[in-house]
C-alpha cells in the first residue's frame, strides 16, 4: 500500500540518520584539526624557545652553543615522543638525545619561513613536524620540533566514541518524537476518511473543510464535485420527468384510439400516425439535447473556442432544412470556468431555440463584465413582454406549430440558477426578434 505516512516516516529517518552521520563526522574532523594546531601552536613555542637557548659567543669561535636548561626534559630521553633537531649552514647540527633513532630530515629554510608537516615515525607512530627558519647574529639555521600525537589521538578516540553514543541517543529521542509529531500531524486526515465514510452512508452530504491547509483546496474541489454531480442528477431527474410527462399525453390517446370502437379505420390510422409522429419528435428532441451535452467528463472546463463551432456545426446538421447564419463575438479575456456539460446545455439550449425561431440570423456575444454575460439574439417573430415570463414555463410552446416539447428555457433557467446567475429576456433592438441575456457570475 502506497502510504503517505510511512514515506514520510522512511523519508525522514533516513535524513535524521544522515544528519547524525554527518555530524559525527564532522565533529571528528573538527576536534582532529583542533588537537593539531593547538600541538602545532606548541611546537612553534618550543622553537622559539630553541632559537633563544642557541648562543653565539666569542670564545666559541664562530661555532654556536645550546643551553639546555630552558628546554623540556623529555628531549633527554629516547623515544620520548618530543624530538628537535636544529640545522646549521656553517658548523654541525644539533640533535635531541631523544631524536638518536628517530630520524628527522630538515630542509633549510630562509629567516622567518616555516612549515608544518604531518609524518610517520620509526615505529609507525604519527608525528607533527613544525619547521622554521631563523637568524642569529648573522648565522643563519632552520629548526624542527616534532612531538608524537599518539596519546591525544587515543583520547580523541574514546571521545568521539562517546560522541558517537551520545549522537545515537539523541538520534532514537529525534526519532521518537518525530513518530509523534508526524503522527498526530496524519491524524487530522482521518477527520477526511470519516467523513468519506459518513458519505458513503448517506449521513452527510459533503466533507468538513476544518482539515490542514494543504489539503483544503484537494477538500474544496471535492467539495465542488459533489455539488456538480447533486445538480446533474437533479437536471437528469427532471429530464426524465418531463419526458415522461410528454409521452404520456401522445401515449394515453395512442391507448384510447385503439380501444374506442368510435372512429373509423382512416380516422384511427390517422390519430395513431399523429401521436407516433409525436413521440417520435420528443425522442428526437431528447437524442438532439444529448449530443448538444456531448461526453465531457464530470468537472471539465467548458473552452469557448473550441465547442461554439461544434455546437453551431451540429445544428446546422439538425436545421439542414432551413438556410441561417449564426455569427458570434467573444470578448477580450473571456474564460467560462464553469462545468462543460452544464455550459454545452444551456447554451446549446439559447442557440437551439434562437436557430428554431429565427429567419436567417442569429448573434451571439459573449463579454466579461465581472462576470460572464452571453447574449443570444434572433431576427424571428420575438415574443411579447406579457409572454416572457411563460418562456421558462416547463412544457409551455407558445406556438404548437413548431416541434418540441417546450424544456429548453426551463432547463436554461435551472442551470443558471445553479450559478446564481440571472435570465432576462428582451426584444432584440439589431434584429427584432428575442434577445436572451444570461449573467454568471465569476464565484460559482
Amino acid at each position: 500500500m502506497n502510504s503517505l505516512e510511512r514515506s514520510l516516516q522512511l523519508g525522514l529517518v533516513v535524513s535524521l540518520v544522515l544528519l547524525m552521520l554527518i555530524f559525527w563526522w564532522t565533529a571528528s574532523l573538527a576536534s582532529q584539526l583542533l588537537a593539531n594546531s593547538f600541538v602545532y601552536s606548541r611546537l612553534e613555542s618550543e622553537a622559539d624557545i630553541l632559537a633563544a637557548s642557541i648562543d653565539y659567543s666569542e670564545v666559541s669561535i664562530g661555532n654556536p652553543r645550546l643551553n639546555t636548561e630552558r628546554l623540556h626534559p623529555a628531549y633527554d630521553k629516547l623515544s620520548s615522543g618530543k624530538y628537535y633537531l636544529v640545522h646549521f649552514r656553517d658548523s654541525d647540527d644539533f640533535v635531541s638525545r631523544s631524536a638518536w633513532e628517530q630520524p628527522l630530515a630538515i630542509p633549510e629554510l630562509a629567516p622567518g619561513q616555516k612549515s608544518k608537516l604531518s609524518v610517520e615515525g620509526k615505529a609507525q607512530e604519527p608525528l607533527l613536524v613544525w619547521f622554521g627558519g631563523f637568524s642569529k647574529k648573522g648565522h643563519e639555521f632552520s629548526i624542527a620540533v616534532a612531538e608524537d600525537i599518539s596519546p591525544i589521538q587515543e583520547r580523541l578516540r574514546i571521545f568521539q566514541w562517546y560522541f558517537a553514543a551520545i549522537a545515537l541517543l539523541l538520534l532514537l529521542a529525534l526519532l521518537a518524537v518525530q513518530h509523534v509529531i508526524l503522527r498526530h500531524s496524519v491524524r487530522k486526515l482521518d477527520a477526511i476518511r470519516n467523513d468519506m465514510n459518513r458519505l458513503e452512508h448517506g449521513q452527510a452530504v459533503s466533507l468538513s473543510e476544518d482539515v490542514p491547509s494543504e489539503v483544503l483546496p484537494l477538500v474544496r474541489e471535492f467539495n465542488r464535485l459533489l455539488l456538480r454531480f447533486d445538480q446533474r442528477l437533479r437536471q437528469s431527474r427532471n429530464s426524465v420527468g418531463n419526458l415522461a410527462h410528454s409521452l404520456k399525453g401522445p401515449l394515453n390517446l395512442l391507448l384510447r384510439n385503439t380501444e374506442t370502437s368510435e372512429l373509423s379505420a382512416e380516422q384511427r390510422q390517422a390519430s395513431v400516425e399523429q401521436n407516433a409522429e409525436r413521440i417520435r419528435q420528443l425522442i428526437e428532441s431528447e437524442l438532439k439535447r444529448a449530443r448538444l451535452a456531448g461526453r465531457g467528463a464530470a468537472g471539465q472546463i467548458f473552452d469557448l473556442d473550441a465547442e461554439l463551432p461544434m455546437l453551431v456545426g451540429l445544428l446546422e446538421q439538425e436545421y439542414s432544412h432551413k438556410t441561417f447564419d449564426v455569427r458570434w463575438t467573444l470578448g477580450a479575456g473571456v474564460s467560462l470556468a464553469y462545468d462543460r456539460q452544464d455550459m454545452l446545455e444551456l447554451i446549446g439550449n439559447l442557440v437551439d431555440n434562437a436557430v428554431k425561431w429565427c429567419n436567417s440570423v442569429v448573434l451571439i456575444n459573449v463579454r466579461h463584465a465581472d462576470g460572464v454575460l452571453f447574449d443570444v439574439e434572433d431576427d424571428g417573430p420575438g415574443c411579447s413582454p406579457d409572454e416572457f415570463s411563460r418562456l421558462i414555463e416547463r412544457g409551455v410552446r407558445l406556438d404548437e406549430s413548431v416541434s418540441g416539447h417546450g424544456l429548453g428555457l426551463s432547463i436554461v433557467k435551472d442551470i443558471v440558477d445553479t450559478y446564481n446567475g440571472t435570465l432576462t429576456f428582451n426584444q432584440s433592438s439589431r434584429l427584432g426578434g428575442l434577445r436572451v441575456s444570461v449573467f454568471l457570475p465569476d464565484e460559482a
